[in-house]
């Protein structure tokens, strides 16, 4: 048995189609795993400069505030460093989506998609624009991504390592005179399947351990059973791809048949689906529209703004300390930027309060029906585990999009009493940064 083994080990590692196909394998999963490594290693730097520039200012903020107190000038408002309008908007702070430990072996959509940027306690439109000076992009380098390459590259190695047994089972005098000696066609498909079948997921797996060593991971306890998770899941992959060539070199007997059938499932299930599998779901369960999701705010934003002076005479009404001051400033036609947009804002959200739940549902039907038909694709399942794995996955950015909002809502529940009162600070006001909680 070990003698058919290695003979079978040695005719196929001798082939020289297949040693082109394991080397450019095992190239381009180095690569890939470089290249996200450096994308996570670049994303957590500009993190870590955000971190610190919000402790250099936070410095900077309480050393004025002292020299402030320590003077006794009398300064108008608007003058005045420490006023809330001028204050809020010199206050830096960041929300970040970090990058998991094995963020480099996958990059998905993580180039396209903002994960670092300024906020304050001002409307969305205020403080939703992505800061591209601490913004990394893949766009430059192609965005070659390590799961894409062991997803798609794997059922090639495995049709390979298989190659020489679909041509044979056409019929060949080798093949009858092997057949013919061994008395029984199933044992001997067997013996040479085993071999074959050990060497590539062999392949594999050093492949797969080669991609995520070269995103140069930090080693602990987590990490390693994270790779080994990614690495099983792949063999996984693979193992679903040997058993169902296997079955087709049992059951047909026409190679040319055989290997159709194969590359046809591959194209269907490893590369059509993947790109499928999201229009369908656009179909079954349809997202509601980002263009018409911008009109309605921006027609509820206009409307709201047609009535922004009955808007602030009715906060007026409920905030004694911002009356005399909003008043005013209406009697005397003055712009109240801050305070009305702020008022805008609330309106608009009430407004469009039952349209944005109805949005919500929409949004979560249909994330629902992408996860759904991604069980039924070996590549989308095998994908989807390794972006949990990795971070990369749409739940833990939807977690971050909610905690952005909530950490905004507190923000503004800090300091919109003080923008509408346009208040001075007697000490420097410093909300907590913002931690994205797993």
């Amino acid at each position: 048995m070990m003698t058919l083994f290695w003979l079978e080990a040695r005719l196929l590692l001798g082939t020289r189609l297949f040693q082109v196909a394991a080397v450019s394998f095992v190239v381009l999963a180095i690569f890939a795993g470089w290249q996200g490594g450096q994308f996570a290693r670049s994303q957590a730097r500009a993190i870590e400069t955000a971190r610190q520039l919000e402790t250099k200012t936070d410095a900077e903020a309480r050393a004025k505030a002292a020299e402030i107190r320590a003077s006794n000038d009398a300064v108008p408002w608007w003058q005045n460093p420490m006023n809330v309008q001028a204050w809020s908007y010199a206050m830096i702070r960041h929300v970040a989506l970090p990058p998991k430990p094995l963020a480099g072996v996958a990059i998905a959509d993580a180039d396209l998609m903002p994960f670092l940027f300024r906020i304050n306690p001002h409307p969305p439109d205020r403080w939703s624009n992505q800061a591209n000076e601490v913004t990394s992009s893949l766009a430059a380098m192609g965005g070659l991504d390590l799961t894409d390459v062991m997803l798609t590259f794997t059922p090639l190695i495995v049709l390979l390592a298989f190659a020489d047994l679909v041509r044979e089972r056409q019929g060949t005098p080798r093949a009858w005179l092997a057949l013919v000696q061994s008395g029984a066609q199933g044992p001997l498909l067997m013996k040479r399947l085993m071999p074959r079948a050990v060497m590539c997921l062999l392949i594999v797996a050093y492949t797969v351990s080669i991609g995520i060593l070269t995103t140069g991971p930090v080693f602990t306890a987590s990490t390693l059973f994270g790779g080994l998770a990614i690495a099983f899941i792949v063999l996984s992959y693979a193992c679903f791809w040997l058993l169902l060539l296997a079955a087709l070199i049992a059951f047909m007997r026409n190679a040319v048949a055989t290997f159709a059938a194969f590359v046809g499932l591959w194209f269907v299930l490893g590369i059509l689906a993947p790109q499928g599998t999201e229009a369908i779901a656009r179909w079954s369960a349809p997202p509601p529209d980002p263009l018409a999701v911008f009109a309605a705010e921006r027609s509820a934003t206009v409307a709201a703004r047609m009535n922004e002076d009955d808007l602030t005479r009715a906060y007026a009404a409920t905030d004694p300390q911002a009356a005399e001051m909003l008043l005013q400033a209406l009697e005397e036609d003055r712009l109240l930027i801050t305070p009305t947009n702020l008022l805008i804002q609330r309106e608009v959200e009430r407004n469009r309060a039952a349209e944005v739940a109805e949005e919500n549902q929409q949004k979560t039907a249909f994330y629902a029906a992408v996860e759904a038909l991604g069980r039924a694709s070996p590549a989308l399942l095998a994908r989807q585990s390794i972006y949990r794995l990795a971070g990369r996955d749409r739940a833990r950015r939807r977690r971050f999009e909610a905690q952005v909002e909530s950490y905004h809502a507190a923000l503004q529940e800090a300091f919109v009493p003080l923008l509408m009162r346009r208040a001075t600070l007697d000490d420097v006001l410093l909300p907590e940064p913002f931690a994205f909680t797993e």
